[in-house]
């Protein structure tokens, strides 16, 4: 694997600080499937059918076929000039969130060959994307939310913009409501539904530094860093009312998936951790994973885990018989 000490370090101070020692864990009934290395710095994922669309850090995209996941391989790959924080996927079209590069547009239809097909340079540091329609939704740290017009790949245009007191970090999508990580200034409500004129909702703040948001039905769940996890009522987009929390002293907690009742968390160097919150009020461990590297993103399909374990690549976790 490529060093990272360079480009991911920078990229990676802009959220961290250091964390604890490590413990030990209990995998309990987990088993690793299989690992992929790959020559970034494995920052997210997307899972698509029997694909992972990889934030490969300093590398760009990588397309990986997990069609058995027993055997992931390298599809094709596209690098990309900054730091692939994020990658959003509709159809054949991949979009990455490059940090100071802005946003990259990306057709996939070829998995084997990855063409750019456009890019926006949004203002401040472009870190997450999600969308909706032709338009594309992206948590621009200092810049806050800003919304892109990407109905011509070619050539992205910004429609609209809504300045968030913190740092948007993280952006997820539903009922024309943008909900946003925004850094320490916690969870944040937008109405995007018309895009052109975002405009605030509501907001609660959080203890720690809210850097993922999640959504589950009318549930929000945001990795609030070292203030673990937490899940609020997003029924009343004004006033977002807590439910409950779940945090470990010293756990960074960096990227949150919600499957089934079931809040997977990735929690940089202590691994991956599995919570249920099938009553939201009263999140309840499940297990606790080792990974080898950094987790910064998860995903759950199958009794599978997809781990981003930056420096350690794609891991796949067999978890059915701890669930």
């Amino acid at each position: 694997m490529r060093p990272t000490a360079g480009t991911a370090a920078a990229c990676l101070a802009l959220l961290l600080t250091a964390p604890s020692a490590a413990e030990p864990r209990a995998p309990g009934g987990v088993r690793t499937v299989s690992t992929l290395d790959t020559p970034g710095y494995a920052q997210a994922l997307t899972l698509v059918g029997d694909r992972v669309y990889l934030a490969d850090g300093d590398r760009g995209l990588r397309i990986v076929d997990v069609s058995d996941p027993a055997a992931p391989r390298s599809l094709g790959a596209l690098d990309t000039p900054g730091f692939a924080w994020r990658v959003a996927v509709d159809q054949d079209r991949a979009y990455v969130a490059d940090g100071s590069t802005g946003v990259h547009i990306v057709d996939v239809s070829d998995p084997a060959k990855p063409r750019g097909l456009g890019v926006f340079d949004t203002p401040n540091f472009a870190l997450h994307v999600a969308l909706r329609g032709r338009f594309a939704f992206v948590a621009d740290r200092l810049a806050g939310l800003r919304v892109l017009d990407v109905s011509d790949p070619a050539a992205p245009r910004e429609v609209g913009a809504f300045d968030t007191p913190g740092a948007a970090i993280g952006v997820a999508l539903a009922d024309g409501v943008a909900w946003v990580a925004d850094g320490n200034r916690g969870l944040r409500s937008v109405d995007v539904t018309d895009p052109a004129a975002p405009r605030d909702l509501g907001s609660h703040d959080t203890p720690g530094s809210a850097v993922d948001v999640a959504l589950a039905g009318s549930r929000v769940f945001v990795a609030d860093r070292l203030g673990g996890i937490r899940i609020f009522d997003g029924s009343s987009p004004e006033l977002p009312a807590r439910l409950g929390a779940h945090a470990r002293r010293g756990r960074f907690t960096l990227g949150v998936s919600v499957v089934e009742g079931r809040a997977f968390l990735a929690a940089r160097t202590h691994g991956v951790t599995v919570l249920d919150v099938a009553d939201p009020e009263r999140p309840r461990l499940v297990v606790v994973i080792d990974t080898p590297g950094e987790a910064w993103d998860v995903a759950f399909a199958g009794g599978l885990v997809f781990v981003a374990d930056g420096s350690a690549g794609l891991r796949i976790l067999d978890v059915s018989d701890a669930l």
